[in-house]
């Protein structure tokens, strides 16, 4: 019996296709990697499939879908074999390109100017992906996570309801009544695709609420943001006037609103105060150590002075 030490590449390019249907991706990696540098087998494909390989612990990097953009652009074929799914090239070259503008498009950060045009970028990508893969799985998805509720049109959803948070975000400061209008859109995208949106409500109904600052008495709307919740212990006395429209405490008595003015007023003021209070203390631990240190050098001085003299 003869036994080959050394496996040719087409050979190589065989194993590594049915390690990856059986799911042993690193293995397969490694096998279609020999059988390109062998040049045996398929080059191209096994170039893509590489690359998709790589691409399964980075689905938030977008080099790796640059990288398997690069290699299907220079696939020979319409389509090619993954496993035991059968893949068609443009439909996942097109979602390369998508998935590397929503990457990019969701590392915009900034202030308001930023954030808006993070917005129109978003809403742009959405409409994109619906018309590009509209009720198409989106490949990757399906195959490393098995998940095929994520499509063109899912993603639609999911971008425009980001892009009215960006919105919500960006105007937030200066008109937070919009702002609660804003989170509103962006729950009904949310609930259109399966999803609550109980986040955009709590922040539409604490950006549309209204309090008077218990300190100063003016009017502020945006809890979180233009106005604080603070407990205070509230004695009968002290309770709001029942006919007034707009509360300067919690209906359970036991918190107080203060303005973002008052509040931060206070809040610097007490860090004044802390640190006027720690930059005491470290004064007095300072000169403790230096008595301690001349106490100890003291009590030195003696021992050595003891052995000295025996």
């Amino acid at each position: 019996m003869v036994f080959k030490l050394f496996k040719s590449g087409d050979e190589l390019y065989d194993e590594g296709k049915e390690l990856i249907k059986r799911g042993e991706y690193a293995k397969a990696r490694d096998y279609l990697q020999k059988s390109i540098d062998k040049e045996g087998g398929d080059d191209d494909s096994a170039a893509v499939k590489v690359a998709l390989i790589d691409l399964k612990d980075r689905m938030g990097s977008a080099d790796a879908y640059r990288n398997l953009l690069e290699k299907l652009k220079l696939l020979s074929t319409p389509d090619f074999e993954f496993g035991i799914t059968r893949i068609d090239r443009d439909d996942l070259m097109t979602e390369c390109d998508l998935t590397i503008k929503l990457i990019e498009a969701k590392a915009i950060s900034g202030g308001s100017d930023q954030l808006k045009k993070k917005s129109e970028l978003l809403q742009t990508l959405a409409q994109e992906f619906q018309s590009k893969k509209g009720d198409k799985h989106m490949i990757v998805m399906e195959l490393f996570r098995n998940n095929t509720s994520v499509t063109g049109n899912t993603e639609f959803f999911k971008l425009m309801a980001m892009s009215y948070e960006c919105l919500s975000a960006a105007v937030v400061w200066d008109n937070p009544a919009q702002a609660a209008e804003y989170e509103q859109i962006a729950m009904g995208y949310h609930q259109q695709c399966g999803e609550s949106g109980d986040d955009n409500l709590a922040r539409s109904k604490d950006y549309s609420t209204t309090c008077t600052c218990w300190i100063c008495g003016r009017i502020a709307t945006g809890a979180g943001i233009h106005f604080f919740s603070a407990p205070a212990d509230i004695s009968p006395a002290l309770d709001d006037n029942p006919d007034k429209a707009v509360k300067s405490m919690d209906p359970s008595g036991a918190h107080i609103y203060i303005c973002r003015a008052c509040y931060t007023a206070v809040s610097n003021r007490a860090d004044d105060i802390a640190k006027g209070y720690h930059d005491v203390a470290m004064r007095e631990m300072r000169a403790m150590e230096a008595r301690l240190q001349a106490e100890i050098a003291a009590l030195q001085s003696q021992i050595t002075f003891a052995r000295m003299s025996r």
